[in-house]
């Protein structure tokens, strides 16, 4: 049993993150919510940039568009960079939700350690 479950309003919250990053002109190979542990889950988003610039540049990046958004007027976005967690297309969670994948821009059907609900999937 979860202790947290992935509502309608993670989802939006998640969908707009990834918008913003897209503007910022991140390549995104995937991006989804993985349920890691009992606790929390996490956005992670699959990108080449994880290998090629580094993962500190991007997270400083991440960091500085989370608050922008938090400051944003007319709809702030309070979300903390640690529900966030970049990864190569190398990874093995991104294989591993690639390979269980279910119907794109959905939740995957349930493997042995595999929770998700999937964005975007190439």
């Amino acid at each position: 049993m979860y202790k947290t479950i992935l509502v309608a309003a993670d989802i939006e919250e998640g969908r707009r993150i990834l918008n913003e990053l897209e503007k910022l002109q991140l390549p995104i190979t995937a991006a989804f919510w993985l349920h890691e542990d009992e606790e929390d889950w996490k956005l992670v988003v699959v990108s080449p940039d994880v290998e090629e610039k580094g993962p500190n540049k991007l997270y400083t990046m991440i960091a500085s568009m989370l608050k922008n958004l938090s400051s944003d007027s007319q709809k702030p976005l309070e979300f903390p960079l640690d529900r966030i967690r970049l990864a190569s297309p190398y990874s093995l969670d991104y294989k591993m939700v690639k390979q269980h994948a279910g119907p794109v821009g959905g939740p995957v059907r349930e493997g042995s350690v595999l929770d998700a609900y999937i964005y975007k999937l190439t």
